[in-house]
Protein backbone atom coordinates (compact mmCIF):
# COMPACT_ATOMS: atom_id res chain seq x y z
CA UNK A 1 0.00 0.00 0.00
CA UNK A 2 1.26 3.43 -0.91
CA UNK A 3 1.17 6.16 1.80
CA UNK A 4 1.15 9.78 0.80
CA UNK A 5 2.94 12.01 3.31
CA UNK A 6 2.49 15.76 3.20
CA UNK A 7 5.83 17.59 3.04
CA UNK A 8 6.89 19.36 6.26
CA UNK A 9 7.13 22.66 4.42
CA UNK A 10 3.45 22.45 3.55
CA UNK A 11 2.39 22.21 7.19
CA UNK A 12 4.29 25.31 8.23
CA UNK A 13 5.54 23.77 11.51
CA UNK A 14 9.10 24.99 11.17
CA UNK A 15 10.43 28.15 12.84
CA UNK A 16 10.06 31.41 10.96
CA UNK A 17 13.65 32.42 11.74
CA UNK A 18 16.45 31.04 13.92
CA UNK A 19 15.44 33.11 16.98
CA UNK A 20 11.72 32.37 16.74
CA UNK A 21 11.45 30.69 20.13
CA UNK A 22 13.30 33.50 21.91
CA UNK A 23 11.21 36.13 20.17
CA UNK A 24 7.95 34.39 21.06
CA UNK A 25 9.00 34.14 24.71
CA UNK A 26 10.03 37.79 24.89
CA UNK A 27 13.75 37.23 24.53
CA UNK A 28 16.35 35.41 26.58
CA UNK A 29 16.52 36.17 30.29
CA UNK A 30 20.10 37.45 30.03
CA UNK A 31 19.14 40.19 27.55
CA UNK A 32 16.40 42.73 26.94
CA UNK A 33 15.11 40.82 23.94
CA UNK A 34 14.97 41.62 20.22
CA UNK A 35 12.87 44.73 20.68
CA UNK A 36 9.46 45.65 19.37
CA UNK A 37 8.53 45.50 15.69
CA UNK A 38 6.99 48.99 16.01
CA UNK A 39 9.63 50.56 18.18
CA UNK A 40 8.74 54.24 18.32
CA UNK A 41 4.97 53.78 18.38
CA UNK A 42 5.19 51.32 21.27
CA UNK A 43 7.80 53.53 22.97
CA UNK A 44 5.38 56.46 22.99
CA UNK A 45 2.45 54.31 24.15
CA UNK A 46 4.52 52.72 26.93
CA UNK A 47 5.81 56.07 28.12
CA UNK A 48 2.30 57.51 28.21
CA UNK A 49 1.02 54.52 30.19
CA UNK A 50 3.80 54.81 32.77
CA UNK A 51 3.34 58.56 33.10
CA UNK A 52 -0.41 58.13 33.62
CA UNK A 53 0.25 55.50 36.31
CA UNK A 54 2.75 57.75 38.09
CA UNK A 55 0.38 60.71 37.98
CA UNK A 56 -2.53 58.58 39.20
CA UNK A 57 -0.50 57.47 42.24
CA UNK A 58 0.70 61.04 42.91
CA UNK A 59 -2.83 62.42 42.62
CA UNK A 60 -4.32 59.75 44.87
CA UNK A 61 -1.73 59.88 47.66
CA UNK A 62 -1.38 63.67 47.69
CA UNK A 63 -5.16 64.17 47.68
CA UNK A 64 -5.62 61.75 50.57
CA UNK A 65 -2.65 62.61 52.78
CA UNK A 66 -1.59 66.08 51.63
CA UNK A 67 -3.96 68.20 53.73
CA UNK A 68 -5.60 66.12 56.49
CA UNK A 69 -8.52 67.90 58.13
CA UNK A 70 -11.26 66.62 60.48
CA UNK A 71 -14.14 65.15 58.50
CA UNK A 72 -17.00 63.22 60.12
CA UNK A 73 -15.02 62.80 63.34
CA UNK A 74 -16.98 60.76 65.91
CA UNK A 75 -16.84 62.33 69.37
CA UNK A 76 -18.39 61.39 72.69
CA UNK A 77 -19.24 64.53 74.70
CA UNK A 78 -20.54 65.18 78.17
CA UNK A 79 -20.85 68.21 80.40
CA UNK A 80 -22.24 71.67 79.74
CA UNK A 81 -25.33 71.49 77.50
CA UNK A 82 -24.75 74.93 75.99
CA UNK A 83 -21.26 74.02 74.83
CA UNK A 84 -22.57 70.75 73.38
CA UNK A 85 -25.16 72.65 71.33
CA UNK A 86 -22.39 74.87 69.98
CA UNK A 87 -20.37 71.81 69.00
CA UNK A 88 -23.32 70.31 67.16
CA UNK A 89 -23.25 73.26 64.76
CA UNK A 90 -19.90 72.07 63.35
CA UNK A 91 -20.50 69.97 60.26
CA UNK A 92 -17.20 68.08 60.59
CA UNK A 93 -18.25 66.45 63.88
CA UNK A 94 -20.57 63.55 64.63
CA UNK A 95 -21.46 63.79 68.34
CA UNK A 96 -22.66 61.15 70.76
CA UNK A 97 -23.82 62.61 74.07
CA UNK A 98 -23.03 60.39 77.08
CA UNK A 99 -23.94 60.73 80.73
CA UNK A 100 -20.54 60.67 82.38
CA UNK A 101 -16.82 60.98 81.86
CA UNK A 102 -16.39 57.24 82.44
CA UNK A 103 -18.81 56.43 79.64
CA UNK A 104 -16.88 58.78 77.38
CA UNK A 105 -13.61 56.96 78.14
CA UNK A 106 -15.23 53.58 77.53
CA UNK A 107 -16.61 54.72 74.17
CA UNK A 108 -13.08 55.61 73.05
CA UNK A 109 -11.57 52.33 74.25
CA UNK A 110 -14.37 50.32 72.64
CA UNK A 111 -13.73 52.14 69.33
CA UNK A 112 -17.29 53.43 69.24
CA UNK A 113 -15.92 56.97 68.81
CA UNK A 114 -12.66 58.57 67.70
CA UNK A 115 -12.28 60.66 70.84
CA UNK A 116 -14.11 62.28 73.72
CA UNK A 117 -14.48 65.81 75.09
CA UNK A 118 -15.49 66.58 78.67
CA UNK A 119 -16.96 70.09 78.88
CA UNK A 120 -16.81 71.98 82.19
CA UNK A 121 -19.88 73.51 83.78
CA UNK A 122 -20.10 77.32 83.39
CA UNK A 123 -18.50 79.33 86.16
CA UNK A 124 -16.73 76.37 87.78
CA UNK A 125 -13.31 77.40 86.51
CA UNK A 126 -12.50 73.85 85.38
CA UNK A 127 -10.76 73.12 82.10
CA UNK A 128 -11.70 70.97 79.12
CA UNK A 129 -10.60 67.33 79.17
CA UNK A 130 -10.01 65.56 75.87
CA UNK A 131 -9.47 61.82 75.40
CA UNK A 132 -7.68 60.77 72.23
CA UNK A 133 -6.49 57.43 70.82
CA UNK A 134 -3.36 57.75 68.68
CA UNK A 135 -3.49 54.02 68.04
CA UNK A 136 -6.51 54.63 65.83
CA UNK A 137 -4.50 57.03 63.67
CA UNK A 138 -1.95 59.61 64.76
CA UNK A 139 -3.39 62.35 62.57
CA UNK A 140 -6.88 61.64 63.87
CA UNK A 141 -5.66 61.83 67.47
CA UNK A 142 -4.02 65.18 66.78
CA UNK A 143 -7.23 66.42 65.15
CA UNK A 144 -9.30 65.48 68.22
CA UNK A 145 -6.78 67.16 70.49
CA UNK A 146 -6.98 70.26 68.31
CA UNK A 147 -10.77 70.27 68.65
CA UNK A 148 -10.36 70.24 72.43
CA UNK A 149 -7.90 73.15 72.23
CA UNK A 150 -10.34 75.14 70.08
CA UNK A 151 -13.20 74.57 72.53
CA UNK A 152 -11.02 75.54 75.46
CA UNK A 153 -9.97 78.75 73.71
CA UNK A 154 -13.60 79.73 73.16
CA UNK A 155 -14.41 79.00 76.81
CA UNK A 156 -11.28 80.88 77.88
CA UNK A 157 -9.90 77.91 79.77
CA UNK A 158 -7.30 75.18 79.25
CA UNK A 159 -7.44 71.77 77.61
CA UNK A 160 -5.88 68.60 78.99
CA UNK A 161 -5.46 65.83 76.41
CA UNK A 162 -5.02 62.22 77.55
CA UNK A 163 -3.99 59.50 75.09
CA UNK A 164 -5.86 56.28 75.95
CA UNK A 165 -4.17 54.23 73.19
CA UNK A 166 -0.68 55.63 72.71
CA UNK A 167 1.63 54.47 69.94
CA UNK A 168 4.82 52.59 70.90
CA UNK A 169 8.19 54.34 70.98
CA UNK A 170 9.38 52.13 68.14
CA UNK A 171 6.54 53.39 65.92
CA UNK A 172 5.69 56.91 67.11
CA UNK A 173 3.95 57.85 63.85
CA UNK A 174 2.01 54.61 63.40
CA UNK A 175 3.45 54.05 59.93
CA UNK A 176 4.92 50.57 60.43
CA UNK A 177 1.53 48.88 60.78
CA UNK A 178 0.32 50.72 57.67
CA UNK A 179 3.31 49.50 55.65
CA UNK A 180 2.77 45.98 56.98
CA UNK A 181 -0.77 45.96 55.57
CA UNK A 182 0.33 47.71 52.38
CA UNK A 183 3.00 45.15 51.51
CA UNK A 184 0.93 42.19 52.66
CA UNK A 185 -1.76 43.23 50.19
CA UNK A 186 0.66 44.14 47.40
CA UNK A 187 2.63 40.92 47.79
CA UNK A 188 -0.55 38.86 47.76
CA UNK A 189 -1.91 40.60 44.66
CA UNK A 190 1.32 40.26 42.68
CA UNK A 191 1.75 36.67 43.84
CA UNK A 192 -1.75 35.72 42.70
CA UNK A 193 -1.08 37.28 39.29
CA UNK A 194 2.25 35.50 38.84
CA UNK A 195 0.86 32.15 40.02
CA UNK A 196 -1.85 32.43 37.38
CA UNK A 197 0.78 32.78 34.64
CA UNK A 198 2.87 29.91 36.00
CA UNK A 199 0.17 27.39 36.94
CA UNK A 200 -2.24 28.18 34.13
CA UNK A 201 -5.97 28.74 33.99
CA UNK A 202 -8.13 27.30 36.75
CA UNK A 203 -10.44 25.13 34.65
CA UNK A 204 -10.77 21.94 36.69
CA UNK A 205 -11.53 21.06 40.28
CA UNK A 206 -7.98 19.74 40.73
CA UNK A 207 -6.49 23.05 39.57
CA UNK A 208 -8.85 24.96 41.85
CA UNK A 209 -7.65 22.95 44.85
CA UNK A 210 -4.03 23.36 43.75
CA UNK A 211 -4.33 27.14 43.38
CA UNK A 212 -6.11 27.46 46.73
CA UNK A 213 -3.39 25.52 48.55
CA UNK A 214 -0.63 27.53 46.87
CA UNK A 215 -2.32 30.83 47.71
CA UNK A 216 -2.94 29.94 51.36
CA UNK A 217 0.63 28.71 51.86
CA UNK A 218 2.12 31.73 50.10
CA UNK A 219 -0.02 34.18 52.09
CA UNK A 220 1.10 32.45 55.29
CA UNK A 221 4.76 32.69 54.32
CA UNK A 222 4.36 36.35 53.38
CA UNK A 223 2.56 37.14 56.65
CA UNK A 224 5.21 35.28 58.64
CA UNK A 225 8.09 37.21 57.08
CA UNK A 226 6.39 40.58 57.61
CA UNK A 227 5.52 39.73 61.21
CA UNK A 228 9.07 38.55 61.91
CA UNK A 229 10.49 41.80 60.55
CA UNK A 230 8.21 44.27 62.36
CA UNK A 231 8.43 42.29 65.61
CA UNK A 232 12.03 41.12 65.87
CA UNK A 233 13.80 43.79 63.83
CA UNK A 234 11.63 46.86 64.50
CA UNK A 235 9.96 45.99 67.82
CA UNK A 236 6.67 47.52 66.68
CA UNK A 237 4.39 44.65 67.77
CA UNK A 238 2.70 45.43 71.09
CA UNK A 239 0.82 42.13 71.49
CA UNK A 240 1.53 38.48 70.78
CA UNK A 241 3.05 38.13 67.29
CA UNK A 242 0.65 35.29 66.41
CA UNK A 243 -2.28 37.70 66.47
CA UNK A 244 -0.50 40.04 64.05
CA UNK A 245 0.49 37.07 61.89
CA UNK A 246 -3.15 35.93 61.70
CA UNK A 247 -4.35 39.38 60.60
CA UNK A 248 -1.70 39.66 57.89
CA UNK A 249 -2.47 36.11 56.74
CA UNK A 250 -6.19 36.88 56.47
CA UNK A 251 -5.33 40.06 54.55
CA UNK A 252 -3.15 38.14 52.09
CA UNK A 253 -5.75 35.42 51.53
CA UNK A 254 -8.55 37.98 51.04
CA UNK A 255 -6.66 40.14 48.53
CA UNK A 256 -4.88 37.27 46.80
CA UNK A 257 -8.11 35.31 46.51
CA UNK A 258 -9.95 38.28 45.00
CA UNK A 259 -7.20 38.89 42.45
CA UNK A 260 -7.19 35.17 41.59
CA UNK A 261 -10.92 35.32 40.92
CA UNK A 262 -10.61 38.42 38.75
CA UNK A 263 -7.76 36.81 36.80
CA UNK A 264 -9.78 33.62 36.27
CA UNK A 265 -12.67 35.68 34.90
CA UNK A 266 -10.81 38.35 32.92
CA UNK A 267 -7.23 37.16 32.49
CA UNK A 268 -3.87 38.63 33.48
CA UNK A 269 -4.72 42.14 32.28
CA UNK A 270 -7.77 42.23 34.56
CA UNK A 271 -5.63 41.03 37.47
CA UNK A 272 -3.07 43.79 36.85
CA UNK A 273 -5.82 46.42 36.68
CA UNK A 274 -7.19 45.10 39.97
CA UNK A 275 -3.73 45.27 41.53
CA UNK A 276 -3.27 48.86 40.37
CA UNK A 277 -6.66 49.84 41.81
CA UNK A 278 -5.64 48.31 45.15
CA UNK A 279 -2.36 50.23 45.14
CA UNK A 280 -3.70 53.57 43.92
CA UNK A 281 -7.06 53.70 45.72
CA UNK A 282 -7.10 50.93 48.31
CA UNK A 283 -4.01 51.99 50.24
CA UNK A 284 -4.99 55.66 50.34
CA UNK A 285 -8.61 54.97 51.37
CA UNK A 286 -7.34 53.05 54.42
CA UNK A 287 -6.31 56.35 55.97
CA UNK A 288 -2.72 55.21 56.36
CA UNK A 289 -1.02 56.40 59.54
CA UNK A 290 -3.39 59.39 59.73
CA UNK A 291 -6.78 57.72 60.24
CA UNK A 292 -9.86 57.55 58.08
CA UNK A 293 -11.69 60.56 59.55
CA UNK A 294 -9.12 63.11 58.37
CA UNK A 295 -9.70 62.16 54.71
CA UNK A 296 -12.23 63.73 52.36
CA UNK A 297 -15.62 62.19 51.55
CA UNK A 298 -14.36 60.48 48.39
CA UNK A 299 -11.71 58.41 50.18
CA UNK A 300 -13.99 57.77 53.15
CA UNK A 301 -16.46 56.19 50.71
CA UNK A 302 -13.73 54.05 49.15
CA UNK A 303 -12.84 52.81 52.62
CA UNK A 304 -15.88 50.50 52.41
CA UNK A 305 -14.93 49.33 48.91
CA UNK A 306 -11.33 48.17 49.34
CA UNK A 307 -10.00 45.75 51.99
CA UNK A 308 -6.91 47.58 53.23
CA UNK A 309 -8.90 49.86 55.56
CA UNK A 310 -10.51 46.88 57.28
CA UNK A 311 -7.16 45.13 57.60
CA UNK A 312 -5.53 48.21 59.12
CA UNK A 313 -8.42 48.78 61.53
CA UNK A 314 -8.29 45.13 62.56
CA UNK A 315 -4.57 45.37 63.26
CA UNK A 316 -5.04 48.56 65.29
CA UNK A 317 -7.87 47.03 67.31
CA UNK A 318 -5.68 44.11 68.30
CA UNK A 319 -2.57 46.22 68.91
CA UNK A 320 -4.02 49.08 70.94
CA UNK A 321 -7.65 48.37 71.93
CA UNK A 322 -7.56 44.82 73.37
CA UNK A 323 -9.45 43.41 70.40
CA UNK A 324 -12.39 45.82 70.48
CA UNK A 325 -14.53 46.18 67.34
CA UNK A 326 -12.91 43.37 65.35
CA UNK A 327 -16.07 41.66 64.07
CA UNK A 328 -16.90 44.04 61.19
CA UNK A 329 -13.38 44.10 59.66
CA UNK A 330 -13.11 40.29 59.86
CA UNK A 331 -16.49 39.89 58.13
CA UNK A 332 -15.61 42.30 55.31
CA UNK A 333 -12.20 40.68 54.73
CA UNK A 334 -13.88 37.28 54.65
CA UNK A 335 -16.33 38.59 52.05
CA UNK A 336 -13.36 39.50 49.82
CA UNK A 337 -11.94 35.99 50.17
CA UNK A 338 -15.31 34.35 49.46
CA UNK A 339 -15.87 36.66 46.48
CA UNK A 340 -12.58 35.46 45.02
CA UNK A 341 -13.66 31.83 45.39
CA UNK A 342 -17.02 32.52 43.75
CA UNK A 343 -15.43 34.41 40.85
CA UNK A 344 -12.99 31.57 40.25
CA UNK A 345 -15.74 28.94 40.31
CA UNK A 346 -17.92 31.07 38.03
CA UNK A 347 -15.09 31.47 35.51
CA UNK A 348 -14.43 27.72 35.62
CA UNK A 349 -18.11 26.94 35.03
CA UNK A 350 -18.42 29.38 32.12
CA UNK A 351 -15.25 28.07 30.50
CA UNK A 352 -16.39 24.45 30.78
CA UNK A 353 -19.78 25.33 29.28
CA UNK A 354 -18.16 27.08 26.33
CA UNK A 355 -15.88 24.12 25.70
CA UNK A 356 -18.79 21.69 25.94
CA UNK A 357 -20.79 23.76 23.45
CA UNK A 358 -17.86 23.83 21.02
CA UNK A 359 -17.40 20.04 20.97
CA UNK A 360 -18.95 18.04 18.06
CA UNK A 361 -22.30 16.49 18.93
CA UNK A 362 -21.20 13.09 17.61
CA UNK A 363 -20.55 11.33 14.28
CA UNK A 364 -22.22 12.41 11.02
CA UNK A 365 -25.61 10.88 10.40
CA UNK A 366 -26.58 9.82 6.84
CA UNK A 367 -30.14 10.12 5.71
CA UNK A 368 -31.78 7.02 4.26
CA UNK A 369 -34.10 7.22 1.27
CA UNK A 370 -34.24 8.06 -2.39
CA UNK A 371 -32.13 11.27 -1.91
CA UNK A 372 -29.31 9.27 -0.33
CA UNK A 373 -25.93 9.80 -2.04
CA UNK A 374 -24.41 6.57 -3.30
CA UNK A 375 -20.85 5.70 -2.31
CA UNK A 376 -18.23 3.99 -4.42
CA UNK A 377 -18.90 0.31 -5.22
CA UNK A 378 -16.80 -2.56 -4.02
CA UNK A 379 -15.62 -3.49 -7.54
CA UNK A 380 -14.42 0.03 -8.14
CA UNK A 381 -12.48 -0.03 -4.87
CA UNK A 382 -10.83 -3.34 -5.82
CA UNK A 383 -9.92 -1.99 -9.25
CA UNK A 384 -8.54 1.20 -7.80
CA UNK A 385 -6.49 -0.71 -5.26
CA UNK A 386 -4.79 -2.72 -8.07
CA UNK A 387 -3.93 0.32 -10.14
CA UNK A 388 -0.45 1.88 -9.79
CA UNK A 389 -0.51 5.10 -7.80
CA UNK A 390 -4.05 4.25 -6.81
CA UNK A 391 -3.84 6.52 -3.80
CA UNK A 392 -3.48 9.48 -6.18
CA UNK A 393 -6.52 8.63 -8.38
CA UNK A 394 -9.89 10.23 -7.63
CA UNK A 395 -12.62 7.91 -6.48
CA UNK A 396 -15.81 8.36 -8.48
CA UNK A 397 -19.09 6.54 -8.06
CA UNK A 398 -19.80 3.66 -10.45
CA UNK A 399 -22.81 4.43 -12.71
Amino acid sequence: MTHVTEPATGRGDGPQHPEFEAAAAGGALDSEGPGSAHRYRNLVLGAIAILLLAMAMLTSYSSAFGNPTPNNVHLAVTGDAGAIVALEQQGSLDLTVVASEQQARSAVLDRDVDGAVILPAPGKGAGVTTYIASGGGRGLGQAVSGIGDSIAAKLQTTNTATDLAPLPKQDPVGSIEFYAILFAGLGAALGATVFGRILGTVDTAAKFVERSIVLVLYAGLLAGLITLWIDSALGAVTVGPWAVFGILWLTGVAIGGAVTGVAALGGTIAALVMTLALVILGNTSSGGPLGIHVLNDFFQTLYYVFPQGDALDLLRSVQYFDGAAVAAPIIRLSIWAVAGILLTLTAMLLRNRREAAARPKGGLRHEQGPRSVAGPSGSHLESAAGTPNAALLPLTPTP
